[in-house]
């Protein structure tokens, strides 16, 4: 059989021509030390590498989700808890204001103490995220959610809203309380700080009045409840940071396992790689030098 010129010619380039390509496929994976670079590469590979890396990335996103609720709760339990320390120490102050011996002058000096902490309550109440986001307004968050009156009167200014922050594909976490819940209950959103003025106010009164000691009472329970109601609310957010931990530790998890996936589908054999590097590369030179001397001959070379 004869093979004409022309087709020893293209048989020639083809085989050079399908070399360079495998070698600069090599190369490419060599490179990047990847087996799927492109989807031509290995297409049930590589559709299967984008749909783990589409899960990888929502996982991804859940996990700073779970650290954004981590840093909101965190704020807000050790805000609340501060308030319930400083009910403890108003409450003590009030059972010794109760106290029937101590005359106007030692009265005036608790109620000081009582005035400087509602001061100090009202910090706590106000506290912000470190972005300038208040803790406990719901949802109007660049609103501070409490006010004081020059007589130490309460206003409650944000709403009862809750924010909450998707952790996984099936679950969401309340990030905040309102103030409303923290520092009031069902009969005024400001109980916590109308008991303070409360005693303030008492406090304030020379001489005392008759019922002082029935007032007094009534004031030392309402600081109680309201220290309660604090440490309720406070046992909730424990509980929401433990779950959201739970949650981020499962996340941590899942993006190993992502990970794992994708490395198994697309990582490089690299010591083969560098022998088919080789071998291809040796096996194009060869090639090239063949097509050269064949391409060279003429009839002319064997004539005489």
């Amino acid at each position: 059989m004869r093979i004409s010129t022309s087709t020893s010619y293209a048989v020639g380039t083809y085989d050079m021509q399908s070399l360079q390509v495998g070698l600069n496929k090599l190369q490419m994976q060599l490179d990047t030390q990847k087996r799927v670079v492109t989807p031509a590469d290995d297409p049930v590979a590589s559709a299967r590498i984008l749909q783990i890396s589409q899960s990888n990335d929502a996982n991804t996103q859940y996990i700073a989700n779970t650290k954004q609720v981590e840093s909101n709760l965190s704020l807000a339990e050790s805000q609340v808890s501060n308030a319930s320390n400083l009910l403890t120490s108003l409450k003590a102050a009030a059972i010794q204001a109760g106290n029937t011996v101590l005359d106007a002058k030692q009265l005036q000096m608790i109620q000081k103490q009582v005035q400087s902490g509602i001061t100090e309550m009202l910090g706590y109440a106000n506290a912000t995220d470190g972005k300038g986001n208040y803790l406990f307004s719901g949802s109007k968050t660049s609103t501070a959610p409490f006010v004081l009156d020059s007589t130490y009167q309460a206003s409650y200014q944000g709403d009862t809203e809750q924010r909450n922050v998707p952790i996984s594909a099936s679950r969401s976490m309340q990030i905040s309380d309102p103030g409303s819940s923290i520092f009031g209950d069902s009969s005024s959103q400001t109980a916590a700080f109308d008991a303070l003025k409360k005693l303030n106010d008492l406090l304030a009164q020379d001489p005392k009045p008759a019922t002082y000691s029935t007032q007094m009472g009534t004031i030392i329970s309402s600081l109680d409840t309201a220290q309660k109601n604090m440490a309720t609310l406070e046992a909730s957010i424990g509980a929401r940071r433990q779950e959201n931990q739970n949650v981020q530790d499962v996340g941590g998890t899942m993006a190993l396992q992502y990970k794992s996936a994708i490395s198994s589908l697309q990582d490089l054999d690299l010591p083969s790689a560098i022998s088919d590097f080789t071998q291809t590369q040796t096996a194009l030179k060869y090639s090239q030098l063949t097509y050269s001397k064949v391409t060279s001959l003429s009839l002319f070379n064997y004539m005489s």
